[in-house]
């Protein structure tokens, strides 16, 4: 145990490993968590209990819009409850539920596809049935261990946001019917649209621009398809915005708005706001999924051109499949499987690739698009 970090040794000298996991994560009633919510995330319900540790509030700001009364029938649920250690940085999550799927597999995604996280590697755990993330380049500095169940997170050690990802990665884990892609999502004239395009492409102006022109919000990180009805589902985040024009043309709005600033990984200030908040009309509902559009550079004003995706496209629809899917990475042909079936999914929609313009004009564009064809069918 020499190469584990001071807090995870202070941990298992003071009270060996097995007392350490009990302490965190070991069997416990709902009763013993201070607070708890319900969130709608796709086609499940979350329930989130914490004992007063930050963690139910970290994830209601990120997913506000997703806070439900109580579970709708016919919902998948799966509960999480989050426990701290007193005096140490170790947060653990325990999960319950049917079918679900390793929390160490699906919350390694981001390690095995992010290079500046290629230096964690897996190693087995200190007793039995558990396994850990541990910096190659630290020491073996653990980040993450877990045993089917549980995973407990040292938050000194983990990037930002990362406990609040594990979660939904196994949200998504759970839900076998439905796709997941790393998209924008929103509705125009009853009809539900993917924005797709790398990061900094211009997908949350353009849905934030098009939420402000009256649309339909549904999501701007992960876009939730339904394959039995090829339905796209709610499942909005907190956007981040960057500095710019467009945001600085909010600035009204977003004074009577709640909303949260923070430095992100690029050293850039951007603000945190639930749309929910911000255009409550914007309130997304279960739509179904007819249109795609694959951002393209920018130009002068906006152009729009008919495109179907192809198996060749691997490197233009890569950043919408690779993040946004928790097994991604494990397994070439399993990859390639998922994005053969992207591609299908895409090939159904009426796709277009654009070229952005500012951002009231390209919504315009894309909201014209979509009506002119919903009206004509």
């Amino acid at each position: 145990m020499s190469s584990l970090a001071p807090t995870w040794d202070r941990f298992t000298s003071h009270r060996g490993w097995t007392e350490c996991v009990e302490a965190l994560g070991g069997p416990r009633g709902s009763s013993t968590y201070r607070r708890s919510r319900s969130f709608r995330l796709g086609h499940l319900c979350l329930q989130v209990a914490s004992d007063g540790n930050g963690f139910l509030e970290e994830f209601e700001t990120h997913y506000r819009d997703c806070i439900i009364a109580q579970p709708h029938q016919g919902l998948i649920e799966v509960r999480c409850g989050a426990s701290r250690l007193a005096g140490s940085s170790l947060l653990c999550l325990s999960f319950d539920g049917v079918d679900l799927p390793d929390p160490m597999t699906v919350a390694g995604t981001r390690f095995r596809m992010l290079r500046h996280l290629a230096r964690y590697v897996e190693v087995p755990g200190p007793v039995p049935g558990w396994r850990m993330l541990v910096d190659g380049e630290g020491r073996g500095r653990p980040l993450l261990a877990g045993d089917g169940r549980r995973i407990v997170v040292d938050l000194d050690e983990a990037p930002a946001e990362f406990a609040t990802d594990c979660v939904v990665s196994l949200a998504q884990g759970v839900q076998k019917d439905v796709f997941f892609l790393h998209s924008a999502s929103f509705g125009v004239a009853g009809a539900g649209a993917l924005l797709l395009g790398h990061g900094q492409a211009g997908k949350s102006t353009t849905v934030l621009a098009l939420a402000a022109r009256g649309n339909t919000f549904l999501g701007d990180d992960l876009a939730a398809i339904r394959m039995a009805t090829r339905e796209v589902l709610p499942f909005p985040k907190a956007m981040r915005l960057r500095p710019g024009p467009y945001l600085a043309s909010l600035e009204a709005r977003l004074r009577g708005t709640r909303h949260t600033t923070a430095v992100g990984d690029d050293g850039l200030e951007c603000t945190f706001v639930s749309m929910g908040d911000l255009f409550p009309e914007s309130a997304g509902h279960v739509m179904p999924l007819r249109f795609a559009f694959l951002l393209d550079g920018f130009a002068a004003h906006p152009r729009l051109t008919p495109y179907r995706p192809e198996i060749v496209d691997m490197k233009r629809l890569r950043a919408a499949v690779t993040l946004s899917t928790p097994y991604w990475g494990l397994s070439p042909g399993r990859d390639l499987v998922r994005f053969l079936a992207v591609v299908n999914v895409l090939s159904r929609l009426d796709c277009h690739l654009v070229e952005l313009g500012s951002p009231e004009d390209s919504a315009a564009a894309i909201e014209g698009l979509m009506e002119a064809r919903c009206n004509s069918t």
